[in-house]
């Protein structure tokens, strides 16, 4: 769904020199959206910028802050102690067939996110997501085992080709409203992927260690 896993920095070619795939890691400036944004120092740093430097280098914990509702605090308290895994680079471009995951206990009312078929980015997601007990439909969507950003570029994260798994999967039955979202690096993509498909879409973070804080604070856990 969001950018996890990317296999050539500036997301160009699939041309790689190294062992491991990069990630995109939960950062200070992503995590400062998700704090009070009050600088009340009652966390004893000096502003909330502060705080989420020494919460992403591990010099500070979340309960610190009193400001702080207790899921959301949970979940940044789980993402913070969340083991990043390391992932060879000759699993590139091993895919899942397009589908559907459930991811935890979805209902009606769970949010429908889009991402490609790259398997790694799909268990990553799917871990990310179960740790932080967000439950969700996860659309894997044909890349051609691409990573996101890459498909991205390659043009292979398509309307098309969401609409096609989105009417396969018949995830319309499954779920109360019509809102996908969609990762933050095909933003660009948004407003015709809605027209395809005729479905809203949100974007999403670029980082898919963001999407649970995301969809908790746009409150796309619930869309009754």
């Amino acid at each position: 769904m969001m950018g996890i896993v990317s296999w050539s920095g500036a997301g160009d070619k699939l041309m790689i020199e190294q062992e491991f795939a990069d990630l995109y890691p939960l950062t200070e400036e992503n995590l400062v959206e998700y704090l009070p944004d009050i600088d009340c120092r009652s966390c004893g740093f000096s502003s909330c910028l502060e705080f989420a430097e020494a919460l992403v280098g591990h010099g500070a914990k979340i309960e610190q802050c009193p400001e702080m509702s207790l899921k959301m605090a949970a979940v940044i308290d789980t993402l913070m102690e969340f083991d990043l895994p390391s992932i060879p680079y000759n699993v590139m471009m091993e895919s899942f067939s397009p589908g559907l995951l459930r991811v935890g206990a979805p209902d009606a009312s769970s949010p429908v996110l889009i991402t490609g078929n790259f398997k790694e980015t799909a268990r990553l997601l799917e871990s990310i997501l179960t740790a932080c007990e967000t439950s969700a439909f996860l659309i894997m969507s044909d890349t051609k085992g691409y990573s996101l950003d890459n498909a991205v570029v390659e043009k292979r994260f398509s309307s098309f080709e969401i609409l096609k798994v989105v009417t396969e999967t018949e995830v319309g039955s499954f779920v109360s409203h019509r809102s996908l979202v969609i990762p933050g690096l095909a933003r660009h993509l948004a407003s015709q992927i809605k027209q395809t498909t005729g479905w809203q879409v949100s974007v999403g973070p670029v980082s898919g260690f963001e999407l649970p804080l995301f969809l908790l604070k746009e409150g796309l856990e619930d869309q009754r």
